[in-house]
């Protein structure tokens, strides 16, 4: 019984955000709530309401039966066109059985020309945007005239020529109360009025109380959207009658969406939010009205209306002009959509700081231990000119000192005959183990890389690693190594003075070939004994750096593997203990992620051995794991006494809602709220045979530079797990068990 009423509840749960999704996706949006007011917008007028419910219904489950992805069926992506046009013939043309049965039409219509359209826009990294809706309207609305059955709606006849309306006509009581309500109730300037009858022109309605439920979802769902949704109805009101036009056809031609829309996909949703992308939306609304006027006189020969098709073009134009770019200063393209300006803003804030981590082949340093770089980029002595990108490496004693005893042998040398080992995994392409090995202070500048060793990485990338020790080569052309495999050892042939190693990143299997500018992975900088992390970075010359050498326990106590399941126990000091469970999945695109079962909340991570990177997060922002996500957004999986990580989370994180909707109308210009995460490694008991750690890590809001609010967390790791996790802050004090398996 139990089983039975989840499985009802689920599918009814399916089927409303399914509904509420094919409304808000028109507004580019996954808000709920926002699709539930614009469900409401359209059914101000009741019959167009129900007849766009009606195609929605039949598009979706048309979807569903012959097999379409269930969760794009749920995100609305196969509804909205069958809804939008069943709306539009439901204005135009009187309901009786004839318009029934062209809506059920339409929903497969529409349906198909959506995965057709998507499917072609797709490849070239294009939106569909209104295409299937434009389609199937003309489609339908051009079969028409041979369908005698279908009648045009009396009251549009007689608003377009009132000489002609029969004596004793009356429309529609609900309609005469509507305009009685807003001449009474709703009566704004001309401006605003106009506005809100051209976000009424979505459900080809031309009233107020749509326009103003429609604008309020708006402002729900993204201030920057609302910003820009005026900003284009503003810009096109002023240029709109210089270039001819006037104003009220925004509302009774039903153009006017196509100013607003332009400005919302261009300000926020396809470009990242900037001054620049705002700049732009303004200076493409006078080619919208030009490309609407020139369509209107082309398609009107036709029998067709624009509708949004001036939007639609100019806006897949200037996007497929921006993927041809050479070089992206700004106006930069979202790349991973997340259905809200302010999100697609502050992820892409977020990447600038983070993503290096997957922009970049992952190099490491071909070393075990502390080394020092001799010579970096640039170096005055040998790293010049074409060959400028390279590092040379050597040991250095407390003393500052390469050698110990004389140091006339090159024996005598730290780093001579220490394990050389590969970057990253590859295959070997170029060997050269025929050149001696120098006295200290000679030279052989006839064979001046000495002994190397070239290793293929990918596509335009190797690794050059040279003067290694004669005889000390361990691999073949053709050999395939793993990162961390000893490939040579530490020599001194070739131009090389005394032992050291150059390394450097290369186009080409060529011993000597050009450098390129690529950073290093991972590496701690040791200055003066205070560690530091690098990531993605280029040491400088006499920096002190080592690779990241892991820690058994914080690996295995972050291995987040898919399965992997955690039941938290959770006490708070004057409330009853409570419990989460939380379990380890990885979506369709193979991305982590935390789902707990009993908030529903979901924390996304990257964990490449090195380092656990937590990417995202949706859900509550009381429940422990948005606590957690909070103080581990950044760990290293190698232990460093007091080493100290710091980055900023993204602004949308923070659980202050005022402040929020503060920040994201100027967002754009200005950031006044700062968030930044620390985490310190406080505590290990034993670095060869480690059996505890305890992480401390700090969450701090900053508004115009003064705190505003902090959590403080407390990681304690033993038993090769997650054993107790602190959080504490003004308000609140909880401390959680963690046992593993449940």
């Amino acid at each position: 019984m139990n089983k039975t009423f989840a499985r009802v509840r689920k599918g009814l749960l399916y089927s409303f955000e399914t509904l509420v999704n094919s409304y808000a996706v028109v507004f580019f949006s996954n808000n709920l709530l926002f699709g539930f007011l614009l469900l409401l917008a359209s059914f101000v007028n009741p019959l167009a309401g129900f007849c766009g419910l009606l195609g929605l219904v039949i598009a979706n489950v048309f979807s569903y039966v012959i097999g379409l992805n269930k969760e794009q069926i749920r995100k609305g992506y196969y509804g909205f066109d069958a809804m939008l046009v069943s709306i539009a013939m439901a204005h135009f043309y009187t309901f009786n059985v004839t318009l029934l049965l062209v809506i059920f039409c339409v929903g497969i219509l529409a349906t198909l020309l959506s995965f057709l359209i998507h499917g072609i826009l797709h490849k070239y990294n294009l939106p569909s945007l209104s295409f299937p809706f434009l389609v199937t309207i003309w489609i339908v609305f051009s079969a028409f005239p041979s369908m005698h059955t279908m009648k045009v709606h009396p009251e549009l006849i007689y608003s377009l020529n009132e000489n002609v309306k029969p004596s004793g006509f009356t429309s529609v009581n609900w309609t005469d109360t509507l305009t009685k309500f807003e001449r009474n109730f709703l009566v704004f300037p001309k401006i605003v009025t106009v506005y809100l009858k051209s976000l009424a022109s979505l459900f080809f309605q031309s009233n107020s109380l749509a326009g103003i439920l429609i604008a309020l979802g708006l402002l729900i769902f993204s201030r920057i959207a609302f910003s820009l949704s005026i900003l284009g109805f503003v810009a096109a009101y002023f240029f709109y009658p210089i270039l001819g036009g006037d104003v009220s056809d925004f509302y009774e031609n039903f153009i006017g969406l196509n100013f607003i829309f332009l400005a919302i996909a261009i300000g926020g949703i396809y470009i990242v939010p900037s001054l620049a992308s705002y700049v732009t939306s303004i200076l493409l609304i006078p080619l919208l009205i030009i490309a609407l006027f020139g369509l209107n006189r082309i398609l009107f020969n036709l029998g067709l209306s624009t509708y949004s098709l001036p939007f639609s073009l100019i806006t897949i134009l200037f996007l497929y002009v921006l993927n041809f770019r050479v070089k992206v200063n700004f106006l930069h393209r979202v790349q991973h959509q997340a259905f809200k300006p302010e999100r697609n803003l502050y992820n892409f804030l977020n990447a600038n700081q983070r993503m290096r981590l997957f922009n970049y082949f992952p190099i490491h340093l071909p070393f075990w231990g502390e080394w020092t770089v001799s010579q970096a980029h640039d170096g005055k002595i040998t790293h010049l000119g074409e060959w400028s990108k390279a590092f040379d490496f050597i040991v250095l004693d407390s003393e500052m000192k390469s050698f110990q005893n004389p140091g006339n042998a090159v024996d005598d040398f730290y780093c001579f005959n220490k394990p050389v080992i590969a970057c990253a995994d590859g295959y070997i392409a170029t060997i050269v183990d025929n050149v001696e090995d120098n006295a200290i202070r000679g030279n052989n500048t006839l064979q001046n890389w000495g002994n190397s060793i070239v290793i293929y990485h990918a596509d335009g990338l190797y690794s050059q690693l040279s003067h290694l020790k004669l005889g000390s080569i361990k691999f073949a052309v053709g050999d395939f190594v793993k990162k961390g495999d000893i490939v040579a050892y530490c020599g001194n042939s070739g131009r090389s003075p005394e032992p050291h190693i150059h390394f450097q990143l290369q186009a080409s299997p060529k011993i000597g070939s050009k450098t390129l500018d690529f950073p290093l992975a991972y590496y701690i900088r040791n200055e003066n004994n205070k560690f530091s992390f690098k990531t993605y970075a280029k040491p400088m010359e006499g920096e002190r750096i080592q690779a990241v050498e892991v820690n058994s326990l914080l690996q295995s106590a972050f291995e987040l593997n898919p399965g992997s399941k955690f039941r938290w126990i959770i006490t708070e000091i004057g409330k009853l203990d409570s419990t989460e469970h939380w379990e380890v999945f990885t979506n369709s695109e193979n991305v982590s992620y935390i789902f707990c079962h009993t908030t529903k909340a979901c924390a996304y991570f990257y964990n490449d051995g090195n380092l656990l990177v937590f990417t995202s997060f949706y859900g509550k922002k009381t429940s422990l794991l948005y606590y957690f996500y909070l103080a581990h957004y950044k760990v290293l999986l190698g232990y460093y006494q007091d080493l100290e990580l710091e980055e900023n989370y993204p602004v949308a994180l923070i659980p202050m809602k005022i402040l929020n909707v503060l920040q994201d109308f100027i967002a754009p210009f200005y950031r006044f709220v700062k968030t930044t995460f620390k985490l310190k490694y406080a505590f290990i008991d034993d670095v060869n045979i480690t059996s505890e750690i305890r992480l401390e890590s700090i969450s701090e809001i900053k508004v115009l530079g003064f705190n505003s609010k902090a959590f403080q967390f407390t990681t304690k790791l033993s038993n090769n797990k997650l054993e107790e996790f602190y959080v504490e802050n003004t308000k609140c004090k909880k401390v959680a068990k963690c046992e593993s398996g449940y």
